[in-house]
């Protein structure tokens, strides 16, 4: 071979090397390939089916046959004639998986000439293990987002013993106590979202349980054992630096140090938490009111509850292929709360839901688009499970006129005592259902304006307001025990 020649496959090989480590790189080489023999070039897999083809379309029917002779073992490799054009196909390597390269075109000599071929079946060898290696690494990461997620949903659902096993299988334990944060990144590109968790997990000394959120693609859920308050901050300063500086604006929320079996409750703490450290200066903010309605209750709401719950607790589905009474309840706690964003929760269709919802609704005799009515349901679900008492309210007007009610309602609702213009704008919001449209028309407002002043309101409050889960039910119930004490009316 001259000097000329041994350049051109140097250059050749550079090219081939370049375009193979550019993203699309094994359609890159088949391009090439294809060019080079004035035709078409197609991968086939151990299976025979076509991995990648150049130009993009359907090998044909010669070309097929051709690869299977070689895949089949019969041949190492195969060049003959079709009419005017050649046929060749070619094992990559000796592997046994390995693909098989099919080129058709009136120039394959081209490509069959030595050092070309093995040059050429060495880089595409290479390539497509690449490419396999890293499909495969694919198909790892999201079978472990999907136990995390499985893992997510138990501990949401009170499955503390089997979270435990399923979170040892991936061989990473659960952190107990814990406190539960919520990080918000403000680009929803999955790469962006997996390089904050890898991240948060480097900061935190893998001290973090990391989770994707199913339901809102940019948040990360992690349950991070607790350390001191000065360790937590700096981390917490750390991560949102890095993001700004590589990413963009990130905000997070954390709850308060709580133990495992109440992750639900530390998951609604620090999405309270996030809506305030959306607007601070910090980006990041601890939930510090813990004012909870059920706990005021305790003692004395639980068989309210259950006659509320009951007509669903003694569901028995009438044919196999109805939803069960597990299914109703944990659609009934997923609409409360998240409302639409459910179907994403559940892995539903939105008209499973529909009918889902409207099967419970007939059940408990509720309308579960109305606010007055999802509050009490989700205040029954709280409050469920809990012993008896001694004397039970009848209904629930009863039960909020408690002292104890009227003190909690007044501690909630005082951040607001100062701006009569935003407690006018809530309750409006409130008794339209939480819609910001029907409130703007119910105050001459534009809706822009409603969700301003609510917005205002969230940092006031320190709570989420316009986003699920929110502070909505418990609003709705402290405005009403203040207005039993004052005997004014309430809408039903």
């Amino acid at each position: 071979m001259s000097g000329d020649d041994d350049r051109d496959c140097l250059g050749r090989l550079r090219d081939m090397q370049r375009e193979a480590a550019e993203p699309g790189g094994l359609r890159r080489l088949l391009a090439r390939f294809a060019d080079e023999v004035c035709g078409s070039a197609a991968l086939f897999d151990a299976a025979g089916k076509p991995i990648a083809s150049a130009p993009d379309r359907t090998p044909p029917a010669a070309v097929v046959d051709t690869a299977r002779r070689v895949r089949l073992g019969e041949h190492r490799s195969v060049v003959e004639r079709d009419g005017h054009d050649q046929v060749a196909a070619f094992a990559i390597s000796g592997e046994p998986d390995a693909p098989t390269l099919a080129l058709a075109g009136s120039a394959i000599d081209r490509f069959t000439s030595e050092p070309r071929r093995t040059d050429s079946l060495r880089v595409l060898a290479l390539t497509w293990k690449a490419q396999h290696a890293h499909e495969r690494s694919m198909l790892v990461e999201a079978a472990n987002d999907q136990v995390r997620e499985a893992v997510l949903h138990l501990l949401m659902d009170g499955g503390l013993a089997t979270a435990h096993r399923t979170a040892e299988a991936l061989g990473d334990a659960l952190p107990d106590p814990m406190r539960v944060w919520v990080v918000e990144v403000g680009a929803i590109d999955k790469g962006e979202r997996d390089a904050i968790a890898d991240e948060l997990i480097r900061i935190t000394d893998g001290r973090a349980w990391m989770i994707k959120c199913p339901v809102y693609s940019g948040h990360l859920i992690p349950a991070v054992a607790p350390t001191s308050h000065e360790e937590e901050q700096a981390c917490l300063r750390e991560l949102v630096a890095k993001a700004n500086a590589d990413i963009g604006r990130i905000s997070a929320g954390i709850s308060a140090v709580l133990p495992l079996r109440d992750f639900p409750t530390g998951y609604q703490q620090a999405f309270h938490a996030l809506a305030h450290a959306r607007g601070n200066t910090e980006r990041f903010a601890t939930f510090r009111r813990s004012h909870d309605l059920a706990a005021e209750l305790a003692g004395r709401g639980q068989d309210w509850a259950r006659r509320v719950l009951a007509p669903l607790e003694e569901f028995e589905p009438a044919r196999p292929q109805d939803p069960s009474r597990d299914d109703l309840r944990s659609t009934l706690m997923s609409w409360l709360a998240f409302h639409q964003q459910a179907t994403r929760h559940l892995k539903i269709h939105r008209n499973t839901l529909s009918g889902r919802l409207h099967k419970i609704g007939s059940l408990l005799g509720r309308d579960l688009h109305r606010l007055p009515d999802q509050a009490q349901l989700d205040l029954a679900l709280r409050l469920h499970g809990g012993p008896e008492a001694p004397r039970s309210p009848r209904d629930i007007d009863e039960l909020l006129r408690g002292e104890e009610v009227r003190r909690w309602a007044e501690v909630l609702i005082a951040p607001l005592r100062d701006s009569p213009r935003l407690v006018e704008t809530v309750q409006a919001w409130l008794l339209a259902d939480a819609r910001t449209s029907l409130a703007a028309e119910s105050l001459g407002i534009s809706g822009a304006a409603v969700r301003k002043r609510l917005v205002s309101a969230e940092q006031l409050l320190e709570r989420s307001l316009l986003n699920s889960p929110s502070l909505s039910y418990d609003l709705h119930f402290a405005f009403r025990a203040l207005d039993l004490t004052t005997g004014a009316r309430v809408r039903d």
